[in-house]
């Protein structure tokens, strides 16, 4: 797969006030399970941290990564979390204008080689909301299936030998 996006762990500031302004968007949130005030955390943050780099903030609890198009212009950002059997990866497309385009399904392959060959995890996981369609396309169309269900989310998985053998 010629991947259409680059995953940076480099979060600058203007990184970190594009996140906040996508996670004020309805559109952009009503999936997620983020905080409802997790944009005004952020913007906090900006502010109150006099540094250009904010990248430790955002890896506290696993990897951050800014996904970005091969121009370098910032489209959203996809977080690997560790669990005991592996990792979960949660992946937001903040650009609107980029969403159909499959910059999400070449984020969550990139994730998946960070997972995989960085991490060396056994399997990742994704929680998606049951309603999320097009989150839900974009994990299959890469060899996620279909775990379980849960309250409101599907949880989907994908294994490394599952991986090796669609990435070969």
């Amino acid at each position: 797969m010629v991947s259409k996006v680059q995953l940076r762990q480099e979060v600058f500031k203007s990184d970190a006030c594009m996140i906040a302004d996508w996670l004020k968007d309805n559109e952009v949130t009503q999936y997620l399970n983020e905080r409802q005030n997790v944009s005004r955390s952020i913007e906090q943050v900006i502010y109150r941290v006099n540094m250009p780099i904010l990248t430790h903030l955002f890896n506290q609890d696993g990897s951050f990564f800014v996904v970005t198009t091969k121009e370098k212009e910032p489209v959203g950002f996809l977080r690997l979390v560790p669990k005991s059997s592996g990792a979960e990866m949660v992946i937001v497309i903040g650009d609107k204008d980029k969403w159909g385009k499959g910059l999400g399904t070449n984020a969550i392959f990139e994730g998946l080689k960070h997972a995989f060959f960085n991490w060396r995890v056994d399997e990742v996981v994704a929680k998606i909301h049951c309603k999320n369609k097009r989150s839900q396309r974009a994990f299959k169309r890469l060899g996620f299936t279909e775990d379980k269900e849960l309250a409101k989310e599907i949880q989907y998985s994908i294994s490394m030998n599952e991986f090796l053998q669609l990435a070969s």
